[in-house]
């Protein structure tokens, strides 16, 4: 495993950081100037789709690489908070175009790592975890720390091998390498960087022309929430999500035991539903928790 001592940003990099250093200061300065005198954690700054769409790098970056191109725009807007500001600024893409409005009945695995709409009915998951979302390390012998970035729910993963005390020996004996690969490293479990997730049931629902609910999906989904959505949820609450699709292990399995996945949304921003509904309590809606 390569060492981990920070991100030297390539040429497409530098563009995209560029252009989301000018998307904030031409479209969002005042609200960022706002946000940074909120006393929240965690916040989120809702950018407007056709906004990125509108701009010749940051459209086609966020449309085939959304995770990536998003975790630079965040780096950006952390460049932007005030020194000594323990606040954070996480982007939220709103109001996507008609184009990304999808069906969860229709999801297949074909559709992993797209960016869709889903108009849906909730219902919490067991309630707030929180997860590893960068895991800090440190060598017993040479001191050095390294942070590595983790996945969700999947196996974390450590340095194999300590590179700086490599470096130290081949110094002190004229570039030979040790005899055995220096591998006494520690996870530094106060320092790691946690992150508030909440799991939800989901399901599609449609509505009719009058705001009458006529129909729910015939399939339950599991989402992830994070940051400022987790807790803010109740049980039938009908919301617009936008989610990248990704896989998950089945319950009770991980991604080592088994072969099969299943669909995950990972919901990136959540809006208000945009229909009235007018007899959603005359339907006795029953969202179980899934068995495990």
């Amino acid at each position: 495993m390569a060492k981990d001592e920070g991100i030297e940003p390539d040429a497409r990099m530098k563009k995209v950081l560029t252009a989301w250093r000018l998307f904030f200061t031409n479209n969002h300065a005042e609200e960022i100037e706002r946000l940074n005198g909120l006393e929240e954690r965690v916040f989120g700054l809702e950018v407007e789709h056709s906004q990125i769409c509108l701009n010749k790098i940051l459209r086609p970056e966020f449309h085939t690489r959304p995770e990536w191109t998003l975790d630079i725009g965040n780096m950006v807007l952390k460049e932007q908070m005030k020194e000594g500001n323990d606040s954070r600024l996480v982007i939220r893409v709103v109001n996507f175009s008609k184009n990304h409005h999808f069906s969860l009945d229709e999801l297949r695995m074909r559709h992993r790592s797209a960016m869709l709409t889903f108009d849906v009915i909730v219902s919490p998951l067991g309630g707030p975890l929180g997860w590893i979302k960068k895991a800090v390390y440190e060598c017993n012998e040479c001191g050095h720390r390294s942070e590595i970035k983790q996945r969700l729910a999947r196996e974390r993963e450590a340095p194999k091998m300590c590179f700086s005390c490599i470096d130290l020996f081949a110094a002190k004996n004229k570039g030979e390498l040790p005899p055995y690969p220096p591998r006494d490293i520690k996870l530094v479990v106060e320092d790691c960087y946690y992150e508030d997730i909440e799991y939800l049931n989901l399901r599609q629902i449609s509505i009719d022309d009058d705001g009458n609910l006529i129909n729910l999906g015939d399939e339950k989904y599991i989402g992830v929430i994070n940051d400022e959505y987790v807790g803010e949820l109740v049980t039938g609450s009908i919301h617009r999500i936008n989610a990248e699709i990704a896989v998950d292990h089945l319950p009770n399995r991980d991604f080592i035991k088994d072969t099969r996945r299943i669909i995950l949304l990972n919901i990136h921003s959540i809006e208000e539903s945009p229909f009235s509904v007018n007899n959603a309590s005359e339907m006795s809606i029953e969202l179980e928790e899934q068995e495990n």
